[in-house]
């Protein structure tokens, strides 16, 4: 008797165990430095002005993975930097993404960056085919708000104001939803900043996340 009942729970030991064993396997890792939103957000039609002066609307987002990061091109230090990070990944993303990948780089600084600025700014990002958009506030802030960034003008002048604006990318599907947030650093004393390795670790979870 006594030794069925050790049979008994050696039995039921090996099962739990595989049971767990087969729970830890099947859940899926988590992103460190990205919020994946529980169901996709969608966005509404908007009207922007790309560096060529053409109009940019929600079908210009269909078909492709969009990346999108807000700022100007005045920005002395988290515009260019995270730019520069995007495009240094942009190759290694393309891998990593099962339809064409774009990213844009949307000014939230109408006056002075006209598209013929624009257009000579994105040519500093050579590694990467970054589209630049703006528009005048009364369509370019309802567009940011949707996305879920933001974006304020600091009062410096006629021409030598500044702008706080979101650090954070956006991540939107081919149907032009947005799914996922990538946050950057925040460290005391330090530009806010992604992390290129953190961003890649992270990016194939994300993508796995939203397209189950």
């Amino acid at each position: 008797m006594q030794k069925w009942l050790w049979v008994v729970v050696a039995v039921l030991a090996l099962a739990a165990g595989l049971w767990l064993s087969a729970s830890f396997k099947s859940t899926p890792a988590e992103p460190l430095a990205a919020l994946v939103y529980p169901s996709p957000r969608t966005l509404t039609e908007f009207n922007l002005l790309d560096e060529q002066k053409q109009q940019v609307g929600l079908k210009d987002l269909q078909g492709h993975w969009t990346l999108v990061f807000v700022g100007y091109t005045h920005c002395p230090d988290i515009c260019p930097m995270t730019m520069a990070k995007l495009a240094a990944m942009y190759q290694d993303l393309v891998k990593l993404t099962p339809d064409p990948l774009e990213i844009w780089f949307v000014s939230v600084d109408p006056k002075r960056d006209t598209p013929e600025q624009l257009a000579q700014y994105i040519t500093y990002f050579k590694q990467a085919p970054i589209k630049a958009r703006t528009a005048d506030h009364k369509d370019l802030f309802p567009f940011i708000r949707q996305l879920g960034l933001m974006y304020a003008i600091n009062d410096g002048g006629e021409e030598r104001y500044t702008i706080d604006h979101s650090a954070s990318i956006a991540l939107l599907n081919p149907h032009g939803e947005v799914v996922a947030m990538f946050k950057p650093e925040m460290k005391p004393g330090a530009v806010p900043l992604i992390n290129n390795q953190q961003f890649l670790a992270d990016y194939p979870l994300v993508i796995a996340a939203t397209t189950r």
